[in-house]
């Protein structure tokens, strides 16, 4: 991973000065004791994802040698609070996480590069900063994603999902956000090619009887991103299954912390969110009501594998080895399991204390 070359800043770093932890090579350290790129990726290979982790979290505690004028490629801001949580802004190339715990940096570094290495992401980002802020969002959507013009790209995510789900689940989440919103926004006739999908009832993929319509839904771009044959539909399937094959170049070459789950899980995801977007009319909190919900749970599952049948059995030949890499048969009970996870993951933000914010 490519680092920028922020100037290192440190703010009220009063912890007491300590000597680097024994195995930190050296190289990944200039001589004013600044953390460089490479030697991130060298201590990597050769000691773990752990090892950075320690390294990283050792540096907050030992500003020793900092020096403005040096301008290292790592920015690494120590913030103190009461009970403090550190926390550090860590950026590949165009693409940053401004506020992530170290306790996450492996997660963070993994979904930087898979944003900075996805075409279709980075030809609409063209360049301008990418900042990830991680908040305490329960009551909003995991993520959402703003284009703020020649200022950049701000992707806003809930701290909770990004510490308790794993990456193909983030990297999903991710394709959502960019897939159905700002990508196809940003191409041109494609806001006049979905006009004829606009304000119409549509069945519903595999629900005989049931229809959506984006005019009705609660929201329409949503609609206008699950319709086969839509423009906004392709657009998200082509960033999603692109997401997966590089999850699959991750596993394939041995990442550290990749696997082949990775990508069946980000399949889940998306295969998960269409669904319960058809099923529902975008209407989701129907399947956790406690009269109707499970009818709503069963429609959901049907839906789900309509879209994995269809979409797996057409698979375009550069993803087909995808193929038996998507996931088994959802079932009402597990369509339930995931409604509840998700509960459980916003129960740990209101009651609890994610590590990458205050509150």
């Amino acid at each position: 991973m490519r680092a920028q070359k922020p100037p290192y800043t440190a703010e009220e770093a009063t912890h007491e000065q300590r000597r680097p932890p024994v195995g930190t090579p050296a190289a990944s350290r200039r001589a004013g004791g600044d953390i460089t790129p490479a030697g991130v990726l060298a201590l990597q290979r050769t000691a773990g994802n752990a090892a950075v982790t320690g390294m990283v979290k050792h540096r907050w505690h030992d500003p020793v040698g900092t020096d403005i004028g040096r301008g290292p490629q790592v920015t690494v801001t120590t913030v103190q609070r009461a009970l403090p949580i550190q926390r550090m802004r860590w950026a590949s190339g165009n693409f940053e996480f401004t506020n992530v715990s170290p306790d996450y940096m492996d997660k963070a570094t993994r979904v930087l590069d898979l944003l900075s290495s996805h075409s279709i992401i980075k030809k609409y980002v063209n360049g301008r900063p990418c900042r990830i802020t991680l908040e305490k969002r329960t009551a909003d959507t995991p993520a959402d994603v703003i284009d703020r013009g020649p200022d950049g790209v701000q992707v806003t995510m809930a701290a909770h999902y990004f510490e308790n789900y794993e990456i193909g689940y983030i990297a999903g989440m991710l394709a959502h956000e960019f897939g159905i919103h700002p990508v196809p926004e940003s191409r041109r006739g494609v806001t006049e090619e979905e006009a004829m999908f606009k304000d119409m009832d549509w069945p519903v993929p595999g629900l005989s009887g049931s229809t959506m319509n984006s005019a009705t839904a609660k929201q329409g771009d949503h609609v206008l991103g699950v319709l086969p044959g839509s423009p906004r539909y392709q657009i998200y399937k082509d960033v999603a299954l692109e997401m997966a094959r590089l999850l699959l170049r991750d596993a394939t070459s041995q990442a550290p912390e990749a696997s082949p789950k990775d990508v069946t899980d980000l399949l889940d995801c998306f295969l998960m969110d269409v669904a319960s977007v058809a099923a529902t009319n975008d209407n989701r909190l129907a399947a956790a009501s406690l009269f109707s919900g499970g009818a709503v749970r069963r429609n959901i599952a049907t839906v789900y594998e309509h879209y994995k049948n269809e979409i797996s059995t057409n698979l375009p030949e550069e993803y087909a080895d995808l193929k038996p890499l998507f996931p088994p048969e959802k079932v009402p009970s597990a369509v339930t399991a995931d409604f509840g996870r998700l509960a459980k993951s916003v129960a740990s933000a209101m009651w609890g204390k994610p590590r990458s914010v205050d509150g």
